[in-house]
């Protein structure tokens, strides 16, 4: 499981420019990788947003039900 430090480091690793430094470091297969990383979290950014926006709409949807009963 990913863990929120993990996530912290990482956020920072991209707002030192460390990323970038790498990236530019980095054999053409090397900086393929890092950019498949990145398109996979941006797949994982629209999945979480997807999960919890049906889970909230749910959520809400029962207590406006409740509400309104």
């Amino acid at each position: 499981m990913l863990t929120l430090k993990k996530l912290q480091e990482f956020k920072e690793y991209l707002e030192s420019g460390a990323f970038i430094e790498d990236f530019e470091m980095r054999p053409p297969d090397g900086q393929a990788e890092m950019l498949d990383m990145i398109e996979l979290l941006f797949e994982i950014c629209e999945l979480v947003d997807e999960v919890i926006s049906k889970h909230f709409y749910k959520k809400w949807g029962e207590e406006v039900l409740k509400k309104s009963s």
